[in-house]
């Protein structure tokens, strides 16, 4: 009988939800992402992702599943990237991109997977440089909204 319960509480249990992103980009489009993987100054996969921060000179990871929301500044040529996040206790943090100048998030849409990567590589010209190319133009991410997960 023990078992049968047990069997009985499993079945009628539901999945836990994944986590979902609603990506805002610079063009007003917004993309609702499941179960998204992060790699770059975000990094990780859905619930256990994250974030690489420095502030002042404190250098820090935090859970995404800590975060509501995540805000770029306008990019500055040369400079991580400045965001603004908003933690899911409404706090609000002022925070710099840590090691990596780059967020690229793979994940599921209602349209199939989709890349999205900010700065984007590909618009910008291949050539070479002696200089570290200007961004601001490949920025493609404006925020990030988390839900739970």
């Amino acid at each position: 009988m023990l078992n049968f319960s047990l069997l009985l509480v499993l079945m009628l249990q539901t999945p836990a939800a994944g986590q979902e992103v609603v990506v805002g980009l610079l063009n007003g489009q917004q993309i609702l992402v499941q179960d998204p993987d992060f790699s770059g100054f975000i990094e990780g996969h859905s619930g256990d992702a994250t974030l690489r921060y420095r502030q002042a000179h404190v250098h820090g990871e935090m859970p995404l599943k800590d975060i509501s929301r995540i805000e770029f500044a306008p990019y500055k040529k040369g400079q991580p990237f400045l965001m603004t996040v908003t933690l899911r206790n409404g706090q609000t943090l002022q925070l710099e991109s840590e090691r990596h100048n780059y967020l690229s998030l793979r994940g599921k849409t209602e349209l199939g997977t989709i890349l999205i990567k900010h700065p984007d590589p590909v618009s910008a010209p291949v050539k070479v440089r002696t200089h570290p190319p200007n961004r601001k133009k490949d920025l493609t991410i404006q925020y990030l909204e988390i839900t739970a997960s």
